[in-house]
């Protein structure tokens, strides 16, 4: 059985109130798709996130799939793996950005250990995510700089047209600008 197939069979089955067949299809969909959730959550590993909270973010983007799937727009496959990647990833910005928003006062410098290569890693990480931001802020545009952290944010362009009230057409016309701008820029810092 195809996974639109089980889709399709658990839709008929919640609108015939046959909750145990729903959950049924429901169970093989994620039996299938457990072994993806577990790889992509190992190739995510070098992320500040746990493994575990990772299959959890990804178990999460594949029920999201399961309840929100169009057949018209393609297959179940695709549009899970999008999903189930997308929570992951949108659970490894935040945990990394979580880190590097953390304060480098005093106190937190004694309680991590000297020459310790992950810490010294934070440290210039932070930094030089400090720099990019400078960068960022000054050669983009305001509305540029509104696209482009929502977009970096994991906003799709949709999300971000609806939250500042503009279409997808200008969402997608101010993230190329920013692209190319910040390609620009960087590519003539590194010469």
């Amino acid at each position: 059985m195809t996974d639109e197939q089980l889709l399709l069979d658990a839709a008929k089955a919640e609108e015939e109130g046959v909750t145990s067949e729903h959950n049924q299809y429901t169970a093989l969909l994620i039996r299938r798709y457990m072994p993806m959730i577990k790889a992509k959550a190992y190739c995510f590993k070098n992320s500040c996130v746990e493994c575990d909270d990772l299959v959890s973010e990804g178990f999460l983007g594949l029920l999201s799939a399961i309840r929100s799937y169009n057949p018209e727009k393609g297959s179940f496959a695709a549009f899970a793996s999008a999903c189930i990647s997308n929570k992951m990833r949108s659970a490894a910005k935040s945990s990394a950005n979580s880190l590097l928003s953390m304060p480098l006062d005093e106190s937190f410098l004694e309680e991590i250990s000297d020459g310790n290569p992950a810490t010294e890693d934070l440290i210039i990480l932070k930094e030089q995510n400090n720099e990019m931001l400078k960068q960022v802020d000054e050669l983009l545009s305001e509305r540029e700089r509104e696209v482009f952290y929502l977009y970096i944010s994991a906003y799709s362009y949709t999300q971000i047209a609806e939250k500042l009230g503009i279409s997808t057409k200008a969402v997608d016309n101010a993230i190329t600008r920013a692209k190319a701008k910040l390609r620009n820029c960087f590519k003539d810092m590194e010469q």
